[in-house]
């Protein structure tokens, strides 16, 4: 029997809606109200049959058997539904390793006693819990999202040990300063508990109640939490999420908590990280709209630009939204704002540079008017989605007051990229920069020099992913970097554009041919070098390495 079939036959769908939604009975089946998060209605239309195992809605006319309402309700995959499923009846998955698996159950076990034992200490510290009482939170947030309190340096071990976990494992945890002197590293702080898909806890954040540092203190990255991929209160609120079709992502767990009690519980923080490409991929299941909420220090700014890179060309609607003179969510919150204002006054991403940019020049003048132009545009000139650019080229007029027409000429005429990203990135001394790297810049600068490179490398077979990938790709090129390598380029076009600013096209068009001779003499180096060093051990490479050597004296002279 597959894993399926044995899910289907043991699985009954009557008590999986009811973990959702209140059904009543109706005759031979069941009636609730939707539990859909996009469907609202007052009179129950979700009909549940227990006799053929399936869900319907005659309202927004969705339906499925376990697997596939488990799909639906939970925004997850095929697998990851079989996967809920599965660990709700105690069945095997046949592609986990049987050791593994009972690896990652004792893991996932301890973590969950461990937040028990937090969850516990507070009920005994009445201070702690006024503490948080006055920091605005009420009795059921703390409930909600089941705070913890840390409340001593040995307690913990012993707990745990009287649990019967051994000391590897529980050193695993990284909750220990030390094993060896068995002191809770969270001592002192209340705890946040941080939870995956299947809502099992998989690391903890401990805030401070004092004023001393570090503000926050989190669980590293281990075998069950990848910080990349989780977003604190994500899961917990997937369905409201797509009732309201947009996130709000908020810098830590206060701000979340803070939202969810105004009623705006679309709200998830990064947990102190980089947004990610992973968390990207997450949150788009859910919504492809996401509004940047970070506090206004000089950090999260620049965080908020990290991230509208990072979101840029993903086919996402992004919004910023302007804490004005507020410091955070929380800070508005606690003097009454409405905060749904600022919701509705939230800037695109072009709009967002306007404003964080305009202090820095005199829009009296025509001249710092054109130069501030020229800055927005040059940022713009990254976007490849034509109706987006569509949509902030009338923005930019707009703001600049200016006809759609000049904007537009001035948009065709700017180079890509002309935009410094100063307040983002930095010179990294350690950066390595190949002749292949200053390759890759010249051809995203200017796609009609593709044909020249192709025409003059001469082992084109050998060249970089990145060089391949660009002279096969041009348009994508930028999508498929990390935020490093787009770092690395962004630094080399500062350092390039100074000398080819007053260089002519055949100019650059013999420099660039020095550079490809550069990447040609380099990779011959280096296939040659591991050849010599393969015939070492392995006499027969030698013809290979004949081969080579004429094949390389054949193409250079063609060259």
């Amino acid at each position: 029997m597959s894993l399926y079939d044995e899910i289907e036959s043991k699985i009954d769908i009557v008590d999986l809606v009811w973990k959702y939604t209140k059904l009543k009975k109706n005759w031979a089946n069941y009636k609730a109200l939707c539990p859909f998060p996009w469907h609202n209605e007052k009179t129950p239309s979700f009909v549940v049959s227990p006799s053929k195992q399936i869900a319907y809605c005659f309202g927004c006319h969705r339906w499925g058997w376990a697997i596939k309402f488990i799909m639906d309700i939970e925004n997850c995959t095929f697998k990851e539904a079989l996967e809920i499923l599965a660990s709700q009846l105690w069945i095997k998955i046949d592609w986990i390793n049987p050791e593994k698996e009972k690896i990652m159950k004792n893991i996932y076990s301890l973590f969950k006693d461990i937040w028990n034992y937090y969850a516990n200490s507070l009920k005994k510290y009445p201070e702690i819990m006024d503490y948080l009482l006055k920091r605005w939170l009420t009795e059921e947030s703390i409930e909600k999202f089941k705070l913890g309190y840390a409340d001593s340096w040995l307690e913990l071990y012993r707990y745990l040990k009287e649990k019967w976990y051994d000391d590897e494992a529980i050193e695993q945890t990284n909750v220990f300063l030390n094993i060896r002197d068995k002191k809770d590293k969270f001592i002192g702080r209340v705890i946040f508990p941080v939870k995956n898909i299947r809502w099992d806890t998989v690391a903890f954040a401990g805030r401070i109640i004092d004023s001393w540092e570090p503000k926050y203190l989190n669980s590293p990255a281990s075998q069950i939490y990848d910080k990349s991929n989780i977003l604190f209160a994500l899961f917990e609120r997937k369905s409201e999420i797509t009732k309201k079709d947009f996130i709000i992502i908020t810098e830590g767990y206060m701000d979340t908590i803070s939202l969810h009690q105004a009623e705006i519980k679309n709200a998830v923080a990064v947990s102190w990280t980089a947004l990610t490409d992973k968390h990207i991929d997450t949150i788009k299941r859910l919504t492809k709209k996401i509004y940047l909420c970070f506090d206004r220090d000089n950090a999260w700014k620049n965080a908020t630009k990290l991230a509208i890179e990072n979101l840029k060309n993903k086919e996402i609607e992004l919004k910023i939204i302007k804490l004005e003179n507020w410091k955070d969510p929380d800070e508005i919150l606690k003097k009454w704002w409405d905060f749904e204002e600022l919701i509705k006054k939230a800037l695109s991403p072009i709009s967002y540079y306007i404003k964080e940019l305009k202090s820095d020049y005199n829009l009296n003048s025509i001249e710092e008017k054109r130069k501030f132009l020229k800055e927005i545009l040059a940022i713009l000139k990254s976007y490849t989605d034509n109706i987006e650019i569509d949509f902030y080229l009338k923005e930019i007029a707009s703001e600049f007051d200016l006809d759609r027409k000049i904007v537009t000429d001035e948009f065709k005429n700017t180079k890509f990229p002309k935009q410094e990203y100063k307040e983002i990135y930095k010179k990294n001394d350690e950066l390595t920069i190949t002749a292949e790297d200053t390759a890759i810049w010249y051809i995203l600068s200017d796609e009609n020099l593709i044909s020249l490179v192709k025409s003059k490398l001469i082992f084109i077979e050998n060249i970089s992913k990145n060089l391949s990938e660009i002279l096969n790709n041009w348009k994508d090129f930028l999508n498929t970097l990390s935020l490093e390598e787009k770092e690395k380029y962004r630094w080399l076009e500062l350092e390039i554009e100074k000398y080819i600013e007053w260089k002519t096209n055949e100019r650059i068009s013999s420099d660039l041919e020095k550079i490809i001779e550069k990447i040609n003499k380099d990779t011959y180096k280096k296939i040659e070098t591991e050849l010599k060093q393969k015939m070492l051990t392995d006499p027969e490479t030698f013809s290979e390495y004949s081969d080579f050597i004429q094949k390389a004296k054949q193409r250079w002279y063609k060259k």
